[in-house]
């Protein structure tokens, strides 16, 4: 049987905890992999208020507010994924890089004044209208987020999406030798990336955001 890893795209600011566990589901992965480490788990378990601001956690913040425009707690999917895992007694794998290690990384290697550009660009998004929001769906699976990440922040763009993908691939690659099949859930803007970096190794399928997310409902 050709092993196969099915990558789930989500956003971190949707209502969708019941549809990621009805894809598992259907999908019938022997394991479940998600975009967490650690210290981000244990932060999404227990949340608590952070001393201290970094872009990283700036970032997370303006997730947790455009989440609240939906009514949900930003990394909603994630714990449904954790929660599935748990019920139907599945390994479970974190797979993500340490997030210290990505904080770090940010705020020794960006410029000042992109570090400035960041920090505007985060605290406008939290005043986007979940219309707004929404239409910047069709954006995120065809890359323009990503593109205008790379053009406009490159640094950025390199160690919160490339160094990521290539961490968690690699991730992928070492748990896939267990197994036939595996569920990987992770942020839409991971998918097209990660996915050209497995398919030469392994069959991969990918389920995007938009192929099960109504927003009408």
């Amino acid at each position: 049987m050709d092993k196969e890893i099915v990558l789930i795209g989500v956003g971190h600011v949707f209502d969708i905890g019941t549809k990621i566990k009805n894809i598992i589901s259907q999908e019938a992965p022997q394991a479940i992999a998600i975009e967490l480490d650690r210290r981000r788990l244990q932060a999404l378990l227990n949340p608590v208020k952070k001393k201290g601001l970094n872009i990283y956690s700036l970032l997370s913040l303006s997730q947790a507010m455009m989440a609240k425009k939906f009514g949900v707690m930003a990394g909603n999917e994630m714990l449904a994924a954790i929660e599935f895992a748990k019920e139907k007694d599945m390994p479970l794998y974190y797979i993500d890089m340490d997030s210290y290690v990505v904080i770090n990384k940010l705020w020794r290697k960006i410029k000042f004044k992109d570090k400035l550009k960041i920090i505007l660009s985060a605290f406008v998004s939290l005043f986007l209208s979940k219309k707004k929001i929404e239409k910047e769906l069709d954006k995120l699976e065809n890359n323009g987020i990503i593109e205008e990440m790379e053009k406009y922040f490159p640094e950025l763009k390199k160690i919160l999406v490339d160094e990521r993908n290539e961490y968690m691939v690699r991730n992928l690659l070492r748990i896939i030798e267990e197994y036939d099949k595996i569920v990987a859930v992770v942020g839409e803007g991971h998918i097209n990336g990660m996915e050209d970096l497995l398919k030469d190794y392994v069959k991969v399928k990918c389920i995007h955001l938009k192929d099960y997310l109504d927003l009408n409902k």
